[in-house]
């Protein structure tokens, strides 16, 4: 709820026409089945936590919703030694934090709100209500290691940090040598609706400089 209102008080806030930088922005776009195909394609994951439990994450669930891209993802989580136990768990969070990292690509991390544990699917009363209780507690103060072993969903996009141009010559009238611009490219804001994920990249050009010939691609 809380971040379903940060959402929409982000979209009151954008004044009509003000989207975007024309000059210095492009808006990339992206459908919500593209990014739960990416997301499912990253599952199953595995990790173990205090307690000598294991939870497998195994499906995942992608809602826009309140400019707000949800993500639930279900699995179960095991007692390796004795007693041994099992339970259902479903973690619930959003998309946060989009990011261009080294590799040229936009990554956006998942970040995990809250944790319900139940018993396994199709085997009601199979534990003892304070047993998923205790499963729980130990799932939620493990929540950090949880969502950093969640992979990052990377939007299939290259975003090049430098801008080349070949110049002319040396034969001919005309002769150019060869130039390059470094850029700097950044997510300024991320809006969700109509099943979609519309982000706005800021993109900053610095000073042009000669470089060899035997640079340019």
């Amino acid at each position: 709820l809380r971040r379903e209102v940060a959402g929409l008080e982000m979209l009151d806030d954008l004044a009509p026409g003000q989207l975007m930088d024309r000059e210095k922005e492009v808006l990339v776009s992206v459908r919500d089945t593209l990014l739960q195909s990416l997301l499912t394609a990253a599952l199953p994951v595995t990790v173990d936590i205090q307690g000598n439990l294991t939870v497998t994450l195994t499906a995942a669930t992608i809602t826009l919703r309140s400019n707000v891209v949800s993500v639930a993802l279900t699995g179960s989580v095991r007692r390796r030694s004795y007693p041994r136990v099992a339970a259902a768990v479903l973690l619930q969070g959003a998309f946060d934090a989009f990011r261009v990292d080294s590799s040229r690509g936009l990554r956006a991390r998942i970040a995990i709100d809250d944790v319900e544990l139940d018993t396994p699917s199709g085997t009601p009363s199979a534990l003892d209500p304070l047993v998923v209780e205790v499963l729980q507690r130990v799932v939620e103060r493990s929540l950090p290691e949880l969502t950093a072993a969640i992979p990052a969903v990377t939007i299939p996009v290259r975003l090049d940090q430098s801008m080349t141009l070949p110049g002319f010559g040396p034969e001919g009238a005309l002769s150019i040598e060869p130039s390059a611009a470094p850029l700097r490219v950044q997510a300024s804001r991320v809006i969700a609706f109509q099943n979609r994920l519309w982000i706005v990249l800021r993109v900053d050009i610095g000073q042009f400089a000669t470089v060899p010939r035997s640079v340019v691609p």
